[in-house]
């Protein structure tokens, strides 16, 4: 004997139904829940129809479905092929039986992850950077799984990190202390792929402490007129995160006269400038670094008198005194550049005098000594030949020999 279920009537009240994505890489599929537990089982449905829409509306897939009972869970279920994957998904579920079409069933949306919100961040120990915020609401079916967090320079917009972070809270060391402002961009992770970004910017600037400056030194590097000219050498130092300084201010202030130099700083390990000063008069020197927190404390070198010697001033302690006055005049270093260029120009015409000097001394010496040498007799070979007739004829001359030649002719002419 065979028993079977007989679907002849719709409830009047249609049962709770569940949809839980299942995704395969780019694939996904629906399983679908019925709790029947509230209505009979005459009532149960025994067909299930699914349309599957995009953000526009139009359905990219339509299906029914069979469906199995489970009587010892008093549930009803079933399930989708695999269809393509989308960021937005809208389910339309409609169940029936042989008695007709249950009544309509509120659509199901499956969205990518809406935005974090309340991102904060802070700095600690001068280095270690917190980063906070709040997951935003999910579907339970649907969690998160990761968030990807995106750390950029403010300032340059180069990526710095690209991390995937587990928690809503993340920390990192600031490795680069001259990047003080960071970009971060925050986007939730779920089976749907990312979702929205969060994006948020945060300064960790702080006004330059005079720890950075401490070992400033001076030296004397030329006379021009009335003035000196005194090149600085401001190692810089930092020790935390935004203490970075963006320009320096150096103000010779000697008698109530002021002459500053403002320079924007591009290489942050030694600053060097040039700045003048009165000859024989007391100045101070005034180092002030400024970046976008504020201005550190005047920096404050004491010269007592001028000209100064060649040994550098090396300074190794801080002087704190009240901020200086405002600058009122700033110290045209054209007339620097010029003075030392005018020095090059004149060293080398010397050095040119010199060489024509030295070359005519040395032609004049070497044309001597060729005459002397053209004055010199000139040696010769021996001639043998030459000698020989020299010496008969210095023995015909003789009168010993002519006496002889004579008594032979006295005989012949007897």
């Amino acid at each position: 004997m065979y028993m079977f279920t007989v679907y002849l009537s719709v409830p009047l009240i249609t049962p709770p139904v569940s949809v839980v994505p299942v995704i395969d890489g780019q694939q996904i599929s629906l399983n679908i829940t019925i709790n029947v537990s509230t209505i009979c089982k005459g009532e149960y449905p025994n067909s299930i129809t699914v349309n599957i829409l995009n953000t526009n509306n139009t359905v990219i897939n339509n299906t029914i479905i069979p469906t199995q009972v489970n009587d010892q869970l008093m549930i009803v279920t079933g399930s989708t092929a695999m269809t393509n994957l989308i960021n937005t998904l809208t389910i339309n579920v409609s169940l029936s039986n042989n008695g007709g079409t249950f009544k309509s069933i509120s659509s199901i949306g499956f969205n990518f992850l809406g935005p974090v919100t309340n991102i904060d961040s802070s700095i600690d120990n001068c280095s270690i950077i917190d980063i906070t915020w709040t997951a935003p609401t999910v579907d339970d079916r649907v969690p998160i799984k990761y968030y990807i967090l995106r750390i950029y320079d403010a300032i340059t917009s180069g990526l710095v990190k690209n991390v995937s972070v587990y928690d809503t809270r993340y920390q990192f060391v600031a490795d680069n202390l001259l990047i003080h402002r960071y970009t971060y961009v925050i986007t939730g992770v779920n089976d749907l792929g990312e979702g929205i970004s969060n994006i948020a910017t945060f300064s960790y600037q702080r006004v330059p402490s005079l720890r950075a400056i401490q070992n400033t030194s001076l030296n004397t590097l030329s006379y021009i007129q009335d003035g000196v000219i005194i090149q600085f050498y401001i190692p810089i130092t930092l020790t935390c995160t935004g203490e970075a300084p963006e320009q320096v201010t150096v103000t010779a202030i000697c008698n109530g006269t002021d002459s500053s130099t403002t320079y924007l700083i591009k290489q942050i390990k030694i600053i060097t400038g040039l700045i003048s000063v009165p000859q024989y008069q007391q100045c101070n020197i005034s180092i002030v670094f400024v970046n976008e927190a504020g201005s550190s404390e005047p920096f404050m070198l004491s010269i007592d008198k001028y000209p100064l010697s060649s040994t550098n001033i090396n300074v190794a302690t801080t002087v704190k005194i009240s901020p200086t006055t405002t600058v009122s005049t700033s110290f045209n270093i054209s007339t620097v550049i010029a003075a030392t260029s005018l020095g090059v120009v004149v060293i080398l015409l010397l050095l040119i005098i010199i060489s024509l000097i030295v070359l005519v001394i040395t032609y004049k010496r070497k044309a001597y000594r060729f005459a002397s040498l053209q004055q010199q007799k000139v040696p010769t070979a021996r001639n043998e030949a030459y000698e020989f007739n020299t010496l008969m004829n210095t023995f015909t001359n003789q009168p010993a020999y002519e006496e002889i030649r004579g008594n032979k002719e006295g005989a012949v002419n007897m």
